[in-house]
């Protein structure tokens, strides 16, 4: 009868165990997928309240964002952002986040949010090697 106990407790240690490592890696998982979202979520941030100021084309003149877009940018997860701007758009299609970037725009309309890229940076296919300054009030 004692080897029966024994043999249900080593049992009920393994399956403890079993049942521990799966918790712990749903938790590593959510974690995951819970920052993922976050960055998606600060990317459509950028995107709607700061796209006009960095995008590529008309107006071509390097323009001081308005409240909202220096807002998302000070609550944004840059490191995240800029590692994911090679993401496909739907539109246009083929098109990834950095193909409708103006690098000069990007860099003035963050220094001017207070929170410039470090030297050093490495923003999707853009590499910070020195400090931007701009030239506009």
């Amino acid at each position: 009868m004692r080897e029966s106990n024994m043999v249900g407790s080593d049992e009920s240690k393994s399956k403890y165990s079993i049942v521990c490592w799966l918790i712990l890696m749903g938790m590593v998982i959510a974690t995951t997928f819970t920052a993922a979202e976050d960055c998606e979520t600060d990317l459509r941030g950028l995107e709607i309240e700061c796209l006009y100021y960095m995008h590529k084309g008309e107006p071509s003149t390097l323009m001081n964002p308005n409240k909202r877009c220096c807002d998302v940018i000070q609550q944004a997860n840059l490191p995240c952002c800029c590692a994911n701007l090679n993401r496909k758009l739907s539109y246009p299609p083929g098109f990834t986040i950095e193909d409708l970037l103006d690098w000069g725009k990007v860099l003035h309309t963050l220094n001017f949010c207070g929170k410039p890229l470090a030297v050093g940076t490495k923003c999707g296919m853009f590499h910070q090697v020195h400090h931007h300054k701009s030239n506009v009030n």
